[in-house]
């Protein structure tokens, strides 16, 4: 059967050369308690907040084959709840495995400065962007019902050729503020 204890790793490694680990639990050793703390594999997390919430070096979890023990462990009463105890020295060739009690804290790096703004003159070019492509959208339009009133001999040629070139003209201003306001924003200094 396998049951669980919580250790430091200082005193996991310390055991480790030696061959015997005796920490009864945090700050207690096996002599002052008289058995060593366990816990089944569900009662771990539980165990680990509750004793060691505050233990704020490196925690590790024991995992002990009992078959290899010398000792005796008894189920006992703890509250309400029963938890194994080992009633004596923990061998570590009795130790089948080890982790990590709890993950290091993770930065997700949400502490992130705000964006620098746009400057003004960016903004504005973008703005004159989006004023001359909607006339330039306006003048196709007009462009396209002035071509079906001169095909249908409704209006003077002239007066589609004007539209058409009303529309070319706007786009180009419009790109052309498009990418000035792009090149003012690549030149604007960044945060880095």
């Amino acid at each position: 059967m396998r049951i669980f204890h919580i250790a430091t790793l200082a005193d996991w490694k310390q055991a480790q050369e030696s061959g015997t680990y005796t920490t009864s639990t945090h700050g207690r050793s096996l002599e002052q308690e008289g058995f060593i703390h366990a816990a089944r594999d569900d009662q771990v997390p539980t165990v680990r907040d509750r004793f060691y919430g505050e233990v704020s070096e490196p925690l590790v979890v024991l995992e002990i084959e009992t078959d290899l023990l010398d000792a005796e462990v008894r189920d006992e009463q703890v509250g309400d709840e029963v938890y194994p105890h080992i009633y004596g020295a923990l061998p570590t060739s009795a130790v089948a495995a080890w982790r990590p009690a709890r993950l290091p804290p993770i930065d997700l790096g949400t502490e992130r400065p705000p964006p620098i703004p746009p400057p003004t003159m960016t903004v504005a070019f973008l703005g004159l962007a989006l004023v001359v492509g909607t006339g330039a959208l306006a003048a196709f339009v007009c462009a396209v019902i002035a071509q079906s009133e001169t095909d249908d001999r409704n209006l003077p040629e002239g007066v589609s050729f004007l539209m058409w070139s009303l529309m070319a003209v706007l786009a180009v201003a419009s790109l052309v503020s498009l990418g000035y306001a792009e090149w003012l924003r690549r030149q604007a200094p960044s945060r880095e």
